[in-house]
């Protein structure tokens, strides 16, 4: 056998496909394989340039890369893919005056690099949108691998602890010692429980305290993962923030405690005006059965009629906050609003108010400058003014009370001020929540409802209400309201 046959039968047994151009890119020789790539019947390939022979590949990676090598005449090595969408890897070297090229069907390989890419970029996403979810939700997960010392934890693990960024390390000594006191001996006992029983899951509740020095709710819920002996492997679990919905159920079951406080409050502070006319009733009718027979305009009839008519109007009253909290609430409290003169209104108030101050010993001291324009709803205005008239004759404890209505700076300035206790600054913003007491002091009667009402009254006139501290000691609840047309 000849070197010729020698070498064309080697070129026939190869699996790459083999060409041999000349300086213009003619085909030279070829194997049958290289026919079958381009699609072509082996006997009309020598002769063509494979571009004209096929010419589907003109304007392709492979015909500018063969047009290349061809002009510089240096070695060369590239992958192309083949319109029919074979995938081939090429080597391009000079020989002699010839070029020879060496294809190889890399299709399958490239076919599972590629698929192998999609997958890892389907984990990718699968990784981010996990870690999307677990820090929209304030959660993380985390393994510690006993058998290697290990301890892996999600991105947002350390966050959780109060950590911006990740910790170089992560420990378990750190993490039971951010533990709370009153929570680390639980939590403790039942890390060891799983060593000592039969243990395949358990759950955590506990507070952690970040550097910033404050606390926070976690909830863990762990798996331990066991070998065939039962020994424990690997420990794995989730914790999520639940500091939000601590507070949530702490302010559930404060509002529980609140709705129970009030309805005892209710129910006593509706009884008493009730027990009383009850009685004044009933002495007005032993009145009547008796062989004296007193008159209807006798000073003893009208004393009690005028005690019942007292806690009637306190009833009323107290029926009226009930209604308006509802209303407020609804958003069914509704106003008539009127250009009028503030002064007349407070003045006529405070005769009112003489009476039942005169009847508590206290001293009624006004100081009224009018006239004092302004848009406003009169019969929210007068309950406006009679809240902060009775709860100063009510708190002051037989100190005079000081009243004030002055223009200041394009607003009316209403102030009413006792000598009582006063409000501790802590206190001074609840008085003005629904159901408020004050902490500490003497119970004198109310719901709790009269100062919640006043400020939802004032902020729809446009105006402000709050408490300043009084020298000497006491309360001044200090209301201001905008002039009209301003």
């Amino acid at each position: 056998m000849s070197a010729q046959t020698r070498l064309q039968v080697l070129r026939e047994m190869m699996s790459e496909a083999f060409l041999a151009l000349d300086a213009q890119g003619i085909i030279h020789e070829l194997n049958h394989r290289a026919a079958s790539l381009l699609g072509l019947p082996y006997s009309t390939c020598e002769g063509m340039t494979p571009w004209a022979a096929q010419p589907m590949l003109a304007g392709t990676t492979l015909h500018e890369r063969l047009l290349d090598a061809l002009t510089t005449r240096e070695p060369a090595r590239f992958l192309s893919e083949l319109p029919s969408g074979v995938w081939l890897e090429l080597s391009v070297r000079p020989v002699g005056g010839e070029m020879w090229v060496l294809a190889t069907d890399i299709t399958r390989r490239q076919r599972a690099e590629t698929e192998v890419a999609r997958t890892e970029e389907r984990f990718r996403q699968l990784g981010e949108r996990f870690q999307v979810a677990l820090e929209s939700a304030q959660m993380a997960v985390w393994e510690t691998n006993l058998v290697t010392g290990q301890v892996f934890r999600s991105e947002g693990h350390d966050r959780l602890y109060g950590y911006p960024q990740p910790l170089a390390e992560w420990t378990h000594e750190r993490f039971l010692a951010s533990l709370h006191p009153e929570d680390r001996p639980v939590v403790e006992a039942q890390v060891t429980s799983i060593f000592d029983n039969d243990v395949l899951s358990y759950t955590s509740t506990f507070r952690t305290h970040w550097p910033d020095d404050t606390w926070h709710w976690l909830n863990s819920r762990a798996r331990v993962i066991r070998d065939a002996q039962g020994k424990v492997m690997v420990v794995r679990g989730a914790i999520l923030d639940i500091t939000a919905l601590k507070e949530t159920e702490e302010a559930l079951q404060e509002a529980v405690r609140t709705r129970d406080d009030f309805l005892s409050v209710a129910s006593h502070e509706l009884r008493t005006p009730l027990t009383s006319l009850r009685l004044q009733i009933d002495l007005l009718r032993r009145m009547s059965e008796s062989r004296g027979q007193e008159p209807v305009g006798s000073d003893k009839v009208k004393v009690r009629l005028d005690a019942a008519d007292r806690q009637l109007n306190r009833l009323a009253a107290l029926l009226d906050n009930l209604l308006d909290v509802s209303r407020i609430r609804t958003g069914k409290l509704t106003f008539e609003l009127a250009s009028g003169d503030l002064a007349p209104l407070v003045q006529d108030l405070l005769a009112r108010f003489s009476d039942e101050a005169k009847q508590a010993a206290v001293e009624l001291d006004a100081r009224v400058e009018g006239p004092a324009p302004c848009r406003f709803d009169r019969i929210r205005m007068e309950q406006v003014v009679s809240n902060l008239l009775s709860n100063a004759l009510r708190y002051g404890q037989g100190t005079p009370v000081h009243v004030s209505l002055r223009r200041q700076d394009g607003r009316l300035r209403l102030t009413v001020q006792d000598g009582g206790p006063g409000v501790p600054e802590a206190d001074r913003e609840r008085v003005f929540q629904r159901f408020a007491q004050v902490q500490g002091s003497t119970r004198t009667g109310g719901l709790g409802l009269g100062l919640y009402i006043v400020r939802q009254i004032v902020e729809a006139h446009g105006g402000r209400i709050w408490l300043e501290d009084t020298p000497g000691g006491g309360a001044t609840f200090v209301v201001t309201l905008p002039e009209a047309g301003t």
